[in-house]
């Protein structure tokens, strides 16, 4: 069995100038292939320099950088769908599986492009190897690792036909903490039958959230033993595994780049996502989230570039800047240009009221819709529910209930409510942040299931809410 540590991790390292010192916030997820190594990863690999900059000299990383720009690869583990959700065929369309059909913050469509020369790992088919995928940050959830089937042409764009499975790993251990160079691993054994160049395709699916991320890897089966070609300059070859740690190496004390433009998704009434470019030079160890007006820092991160805001007044406009810092001189960078954003508006609790006269619509009246999102000829899905207080009272803590009347298996815990099974079951309990509906308001939650097969998904039944029964 051959066991194969990251490539270049040291050297890149040492390249960019970052380093971690502690682990980012939680709620964070963003990482790529390391081994093999994915096609954002070795451009930025090939392209880092000295001084920060990056400058491939691979002719694929050089028309990909032409065409998106760098930024990309200065975002190299954020490759990724916000509302990916697990789905694949049917969702994420031919020729553009590298980047997951084009969903995310990040312009990485000429990662798809099909061509021969790619910094490519050299591997034996049968063999056993490590898979080490990078966590920038961290999160529970499951590895999907497809290999392309003999006879693929390298020079025709990448279709799901194409593609066969060949592992599934879930919340495989790590070398250390988020924010750098670390990586989780896992071992696969490659099909024996490939012969030639092949595309690996490796897709992460976090099962707190639907949040997905893509790699596409270039592996040639040709009685390799995991070396690269395709990259400037030396690429050591295996190394053993290191050893587990929690503490990276210390930072130079050069001062900080400047971080890039930042910008905010998944904004709910109190919070968001800011995220923003990882600085070009300098030594960083860490991000400072500040209001804009104030200077007050609303929140810090230890290398990854990306937090959760959390806190933030509803319905409220919120401007807000980044600056790098380096905690080892104690000096930071000129800020970001402002970000403003909007956080969603509160639909408010009801006023204090007297006891209400018993009327025809006890609380918890409602209504539900349900829709599903099929996953092409595959039995996975993506459900939706919403449901509507239709009596004159808020329902405080609600759960809402149905039944699955085609033996469907619900992926837990879902997003926006924790949902749970116990045979045909379904319960779908309030988040904290959201456990009061309002008269006449909805709430719309989500999951992912498995049914019996691709054409046979009855629509759930007895939807209930605070016990009562929905029209």
């Amino acid at each position: 069995m051959r066991r194969l540590a990251a490539l270049a991790a040291v050297v890149a390292l040492g390249a960019a100038g970052l380093v971690v010192a502690t682990a980012p916030p939680p709620a964070e997820a963003h990482g790529a292939q390391v081994f093999p190594g994915s096609r954002q990863y070795f451009c930025w690999v090939d392209g880092t320099s000295a001084g920060g900059d990056i400058q491939p000299s691979n002719p694929a990383c050089v028309d990909a950088v032409a065409a998106s720009g760098k930024t990309p690869l200065y975002n190299w583990f954020g490759n990724l769908d916000s509302n990916g959700a697990g789905r694949t065929a049917g969702y994420i369309p031919d020729g553009r599986i590298c980047d997951g059909g084009g969903n995310g913050p990040y312009d990485f469509e000429p990662y798809n492009a099909p061509r021969t020369d790619w910094p490519t790992t050299h591997v034996t088919a049968g063999d056993t190897y490590q898979f080490q995928h990078n966590n920038w940050a961290a999160h529970p959830g499951r590895f999907d690792v497809y290999v392309t089937k003999e006879g693929f042409d390298p020079t025709a764009p990448l279709g799901w036909d194409d593609l066969e499975k060949i592992d599934t790993v879930t919340d495989p251990p790590a070398t250390g903490g988020p924010g750098g160079l670390n990586y989780y691993y896992w071992d696969v054994t490659l099909p024996s039958d490939r012969t030639g160049r092949h595309v690996v395709f490796t897709h992460w699916v976090r099962s707190d959230s639907n949040e997905n991320f893509y790699s596409c890897s270039d592996v040639a089966f040709d009685g390799g033993d995991g070396e690269v070609t395709g990259l400037d300059g030396d690429v050591p070859g295996p190394t053993p595994t290191p050893t587990p740690t929690d503490d990276p190496e210390g930072c130079p004390d050069a001062a900080p780049g400047a971080p890039g433009a930042a910008m905010a998704s998944s904004i709910t009434q109190t919070g968001a996502h800011v995220m923003w470019g990882a600085a070009e030079a300098g030594c960083v160890t860490g991000y400072d989230v500040l209001d804009a007006a104030t200077g007050e820092v609303l929140a810090s991160t230890h290398g990854s570039p990306m937090v959760d805001l959390t806190g933030l007044d509803p319905g409220t406009e919120h401007s807000v800047v980044v600056r790098s810092r380096n905690d080892n001189t104690d000096t930071t960078s000129a800020p970001t240009a402002v970000l403003t954003f909007t956080t969603e508006a509160d639909d408010g609790e009801p006023e204090p009221t007297p006891t209400p006269t018993p009327t025809e619509d006890p609380v918890g009246a409602c209504t539900a819709d349900y829709t599903a999102s099929h996953w092409g000829n595959h039995p996975g899905y993506t459900g939706s529910v919403t449901v509507t207080n239709t009596s004159d009272a808020a329902v405080t803590g609600w759960v809402v209930t149905f039944d699955y009347p085609g033996g469907q298996e619900v992926d837990a815990p879902g997003w926006n409510a924790t949902v749970a099974q116990s045979g045909t079951r379904v319960t779908a309990t309030h988040p904290a942040w959201a456990s009061s509906i309002a008269p006449g308001a909805s709430v719309t939650f989500g999951f992912n299931g498995t049914a019996t097969s691709a054409t046979n998904h009855p629509d759930p039944t007895g939807f209930t809410l605070a016990g009562v029964a929905c029209d």
